[in-house]
């Protein structure tokens, strides 16, 4: 089956791709000569389909379908994993206005790969703090080829739930962030947490959005600007080790993340949006590209934060202290470290 899906004039089908690293993520593939986007999907039958996307034209995206499926629920999930529904008008609009950023309208940027749930954006975001890119890829892969169906296609909150909790952390090697995994995963499977029901009260405002977010497990300031930025609501800025890194050698000395927040303040709604597409001067390198640990400050278990991170983490603050200290990083991922199995390998 092929369904093509018409596209907004200020879509690009590959900035898109190559606003972060997501598709560097399994179950993702990315084709880099055929420039094709594909990963499975399990859609709400429970049957696997393979969906490839790939550019058709400035006006619609090819989505080949192999394994039959509903069309409007593969329409649904592809137009998320490609913002189709997130505006940029506005954004756009402002951008018009400031020197050096006038570019981005003109090279439709502004949308940024998501996954097909919330659900799996979440635990991707988690999989990115306080490690190494590499180790994100790792985690990413294993929990596909451990608990997803065919050990090809990203895991169910239920697959995830009806795994034992110590053999999940056993297999996921995801270190203290597999306690966060499994109890979004059981919470949603209990009923007690409407996860992908958050992204669809277009009346819910940014602070109420992000209250919410910081209340899930594992989720700090960075993860919650992070996952913000993917439902449409980019009003604060994902400040971590990597922003640092990029403004340090913006300005040429050491800086702080108030200061990265400082930085973007002025820019106002769109102050998320601008850090994460701004012309960093001498590259236009993203975070996958690095090595170097993106330093949160997600509560860890046994924290007093670790249950309520609304209360505990006011506007761009958290009650914890970032694990900056090489050598506990270090000692983390030796716990979550790669093997041969850590390689994703999606069919």
């Amino acid at each position: 089956m092929t369904i093509r899906i018409p596209t907004p004039p200020d879509f690009s089908f590959l900035e898109t791709r190559s606003a972060h690293g997501w598709r560097r993520l399994a179950p993702f593939v990315w084709d880099e000569d055929a420039q094709t986007l594909a990963r499975p999907e399990v859609l709400d039958d429970g049957g696997v389909v393979e969906l490839t996307l790939q550019d058709d034209g400035d006006d619609a995206v090819r989505v080949e379908v192999m394994g039959g499926g509903d069309e409007a629920e593969i329409v649904q999930r592809v137009r998320r994993m490609l913002q189709l529904d997130v505006p940029l008008d506005g954004f756009h609009a402002y951008c018009r206005t400031q020197p050096g950023l006038a570019h981005l309208e003109q090279c439709r940027r502004g949308r940024m790969l998501r996954c097909p749930t919330l659900f799996e954006d979440t635990l991707k975001v988690i999989a990115t703090v306080n490690t190494t890119w590499a180790q994100t890829i790792a985690m990413s892969g294993r929990l596909v080829q451990h608990f997803g169906a065919e050990g090809r296609a990203f895991p169910t909150p239920a697959q995830i739930a009806a795994v034992p909790f110590d053999k999940f952390a056993a297999k996921a090697r995801m270190g203290y962030r597999s306690a966060y995994v499994y109890a979004i995963a059981t919470q949603i499977v209990s009923g007690e947490l409407d996860l992908e029901g958050w992204q669809m009260g277009a009346d819910l405002s940014a602070g109420a959005l992000r209250k919410r977010l910081l209340s899930l497990p594992g989720i700090g300031p960075y993860g919650a600007a992070c996952l913000m930025l993917y439902l449409g609501k980019p009003a604060h800025v994902n400040a971590d080790s990597v922003a640092r890194a990029l403004l340090g050698k913006e300005l040429g000395r050491t800086v702080t993340d108030k200061e990265v927040l400082a930085f973007f303040e002025a820019h106002g709604e769109w102050r998320g949006l601008v850090y994460n597409f701004y012309p960093w001067r001498g590259t236009n390198e993203a975070m996958e590209h690095t090595d170097t640990p993106i330093i949160d400050s997600a509560p860890q278990p046994g924290t007093q934060a670790a249950s309520s991170q609304a209360d505990a983490a006011p506007e761009e603050t958290s009650a914890q202290t970032p694990r900056t200290d090489k050598a506990e990083i270090e000692a983390e991922e030796a716990a979550v470290g790669e093997g041969p199995e850590a390689t994703p390998s999606p069919s």
